[in-house]
């Protein structure tokens, strides 16, 4: 299962050097990595764990960010979802590369917030 979104980077996303602050960017890559958990689950999800997130190249405001997550396992009530941030000139050069990538970890909840199974 897979989600993705588009995102600007602007300003307000970036610290005085024109690079977006890890924080936005671990934020898109955990919004848009709980869509591809709850397509697959088809169930409310919570993050348990974000692992190992590499941040290769700068980001830069007016970037255009692709953010990919594909769930890449699936346990008892656990989804593994791999996340990759793609980035681009919003105006100009249309050069794509591989910004970031990492790997997040949600649970599927019932509406008291406790783990449930997942469907296999």
């Amino acid at each position: 299962m897979e989600a993705r979104t588009l995102e600007l980077v602007f300003p307000s996303h970036a610290n005085p050097m024109g690079n977006a602050f890890g924080g936005f960017v671990v934020g898109l890559m955990d919004k848009v990595g709980s869509y591809a958990a709850v397509r697959r689950a088809k169930k409310p999800v919570v993050t348990v764990a974000i692992g190992r997130v590499e941040f290769k190249v700068p980001i830069k405001v007016g970037d255009l960010l692709e953010v990919v997550a594909r769930v890449e396992r699936v346990g008892r009530t656990s989804l593994t979802v791999q996340v990759e941030v793609y980035k681009e000139r919003f105006v100009g050069s249309k050069d794509r590369a591989l910004a970031t990538r990492g790997e997040l970890v949600y649970v599927a909840v019932d509406e008291e917030g406790r783990p449930v199974p997942v469907d296999s």
